[in-house]
């Protein structure tokens, strides 16, 4: 998953990818842990997911905070929310992959490397064509 914020800063970045095992489904104190949560986007319910540390178990869920926070989160995590625990994190691709994502980053990673082989394979043509 790519990271689109700073709350987990500066253990994660927003240009870090993180792995999860979703087969851990169960953390410990102290475990990073992606979760399903409903936030309120311009008036609708979404929901999104979140990347945060286990800080207390409760017999209700998980208590988590994000490490650049000071406090715990105002909410509970219920078990069946959990999607899995941190297994590695990939620093500095979530930055491509947001790059890639733009009209910019379309046209230097995908549309002009592209071009450069079509050229260099009708130049191969071309020549192959002189040959004969």
């Amino acid at each position: 998953m790519t990271v689109t914020g700073n709350s987990m800063e500066p253990t994660i970045t927003e240009s870090d990818i993180v792995v999860v095992n979703t087969l851990a489904t169960r953390p410990d104190v102290g475990d990073i842990v992606s979760f399903r949560h409903a936030f309120e986007v311009n008036g609708e319910n979404q929901t999104l997911i979140v990347t945060h540390r286990v800080v207390k178990v409760v017999d209700e869920g998980y208590v988590t905070q994000g490490d650049a926070y000071s406090k715990p989160d105002g909410f509970i995590v219920a078990s069946e929310n959990v999607v899995g625990v941190l297994f590695f994190r990939i620093p500095y691709i979530g930055a491509l992959v947001h790059f890639a994502g733009t009209m910019i980053g379309l046209l230097a990673l995908v549309i002009l490397p592209a071009l450069l082989l079509i050229h260099q394979e009708v130049r191969e043509i071309i020549r192959l064509m002189k040959e004969k």
